[in-house]
C-alpha cells in the first residue's frame, strides 16, 4: 500500500481564514505545527493558542510537534556556533526520529497531515531541508509543499543526497 502524502505549509503573513481555506482545499485532517517556538511577533493570529482554536474551531486537528521536529532546538549539540542547526546531527537524534514516526503512523492510520511553519517558501525552511528531506529519501513518503497560491511543489523533486548531507539543487 502506497502512503498518502504528508503536505507542508507556511503560514507567512496569511490571515487565518486564508490559511485555512489552503487546509480545507487540500483536504487537510491535522495541522502539525513544526516550530520550535510557536509563537509569531509579526502574525499573532498564528500564536499556539490562537491558531489551534482557530483549526480545531473548523473540524481539524492540532497537534504541537516542534519539540520533536522543530528546525530550531534549544540544545546546543545540534547547533553550529551557536547559531546555525545541523540538520544531519538533529535528523539523527532519537527525538526527532520519534517525531517522524508519529508522522508517519498518522499517515499510515489514515490521516491527511499538513506539517505547519512560519516561513512560506518551503525551499528556505526546516520543513522542507529537514523533515521533507527524512521523508522523501529515507523513508520514501510522498512530501508536498503547499504555497500561499495553492499551488504544490514536490519536495523530492527538490533534494539531492550527497555523501549524507543534503543539498539543494
Amino acid at each position: 500500500m502506497r502512503p498518502a502524502p504528508i503536505y507542508t505549509i507556511g503560514h507567512s503573513n496569511l490571515g487565518v481564514v486564508a490559511f485555512l481555506k489552503l487546509l480545507k482545499d487540500n483536504a487537510v485532517h491535522v495541522v502539525v505545527d513544526a516550530r520550535s517556538a510557536p509563537y509569531s511577533r509579526y502574525a499573532s493570529q498564528f500564536n499556539k493558542k490562537e491558531i489551534e482554536t482557530a483549526v480545531t474551531g473548523v473540524g481539524m486537528k492540532y497537534v504541537f510537534m516542534g519539540d520533536a521536529i522543530g528546525g530550531k532546538p534549544s540544545d546546543p549539540r545540534y547547533l553550529h556556533a551557536n547559531v546555525r542547526t545541523m540538520y544531519d546531527k538533529l535528523a539523527a537524534s532519537d527525538t526527532f526520529q520519534h517525531g517522524v514516526e508519529r508522522l508517519i503512523k498518522g499517515v499510515m492510520d489514515g490521516w491527511i497531515i499538513a506539517i505547519m511553519c512560519a516561513e512560506e517558501d518551503p525551499l528556505k525552511c526546516h520543513r522542507h531541508l529537514l523533515v521533507a528531506s527524512e521523508l522523501e529519501l529515507k523513508r520514501n513518503i510522498p512530501v508536498w509543499h503547499i504555497r500561499s497560491d495553492n499551488t504544490r511543489i514536490r519536495a523530492k523533486n527538490h533534494l539531492v543526497k550527497r555523501d549524507s548531507r543534503l543539498e539543494l539543487f
